[in-house]
């Protein structure tokens, strides 16, 4: 009892000094916190690999096992199902951001309670009540604050690996089963609207942009000309229309 009372009465006597290093401590693990971001190491791994893969994209297998093991081991799925469009099998891993420095919450809310000792022991100051809202108060301020340095965080962490996909999209050849899709979906898209010597010239564009050199198959072959059939007998259509027009 009387070390229980000593201490109480340091306590009382410093309260000034005592509750401001409680406050300060509060702060400084908020502070701590804040400035950790989980996905550090992550976003410079992306962002080398992806400068790396626009400068030398042949190298691009040997730039993609320098990142994490989330995203080595996307990588190895993708290369073994032999896609040509990595955001398939790439998806954003998020990190659980762990809280740091929890023995300097521990201690400032353990002293700060213990002024609940004081105001029933000691000293009767209502400011020692008040003390404990306004302490839970401000924890409160610093757990919403670290979620909202957590969120952008995590979206900076979407824009690097968003990066990473598109750069990993641009350097990855295209399979010829992919760009016959692409043709017949961009030759379709033209056939929406109305038909005009625009949208045929647009057509042709499409076809060489696509290569027209490039060896497909029968049924590839087939879908393309379809396509283009379809776009060319609404074009006489619309023609035979502005004539008798």
């Amino acid at each position: 009892m009387y070390y229980f009372l000593k201490v109480v009465n340091f306590l009382d006597g410093n309260a000034v000094a005592v509750l401001s290093a409680v406050f300060a401590s509060l702060l400084l693990f908020g502070v701590v916190n804040w400035g950790y971001d989980p996905y550090r190491k992550q976003n410079k791994k992306f962002r080398v690999c992806t400068q790396s893969m626009r400068a030398h994209p042949a190298k691009t297998a040997l730039y993609v096992t320098y990142l994490t093991e989330d995203y080595r081991r996307q990588w190895r799925v993708f290369v073994n199902c032999k896609t040509d469009k990595p955001s398939l099998v790439f998806e954003f891993v998020p990190k659980r951001k762990r809280p740091l420095a929890l023995w300097l919450l521990v201690a400032a809310a353990t002293v700060c309670s213990s002024y609940i000792a004081v105001f029933v022991a000691v000293n009767r100051n209502l400011l020692y009540v008040a003390v404990q809202v306004v302490f839970w108060l401000a924890f409160a301020l610093v757990l919403f604050a670290d979620g909202a340095v957590c969120r952008r965080q995590t979206r900076r962490a979407k824009r690097n690996f968003a990066r990473f996909v598109a750069q990993l999209t641009a350097v990855t050849p295209k399979n010829p089963s992919t760009v016959v899709e692409d043709t017949v979906s961009a030759l379709n898209k033209l056939n929406r609207g109305e038909v005009t010597d625009a949208t045929v010239g647009k057509a042709g564009e499409i076809l060489r942009a696509k290569g027209l050199s490039e060896n497909r198959t029968v049924e590839q072959q087939r879908r393309i000309n379809l396509a283009l059939n379809g776009l060319l007998q609404a074009y006489a259509r619309n023609s035979q229309r502005n004539t008798l027009g």
